[in-house]
């Protein structure tokens, strides 16, 4: 059960680097990021958190 608690995410991902987050994110699948893990959930947080852009939904300009 150790590591599944949405508190033991935040408190990883709030100890990785940005480009930690943001490679979790870009290396996800559509399905991953359809349905957020409670990993991901966090890693979205921080990401917001931190003001990271999120790459995947700005589209090819």
């Amino acid at each position: 059960m150790a590591g599944n608690s949405p508190g033991d995410h935040r408190a990883e991902v709030a100890n990785m680097t940005d480009e930690e987050l943001i490679d979790s994110w870009e290396t996800a699948s559509d399905k991953e990021t359809d349905n957020l893990s409670p990993f991901l959930r966090a890693v979205v947080e921080e990401m917001d958190r931190r003001r990271i852009a999120f790459s995947r939904d700005q589209g090819g300009a």
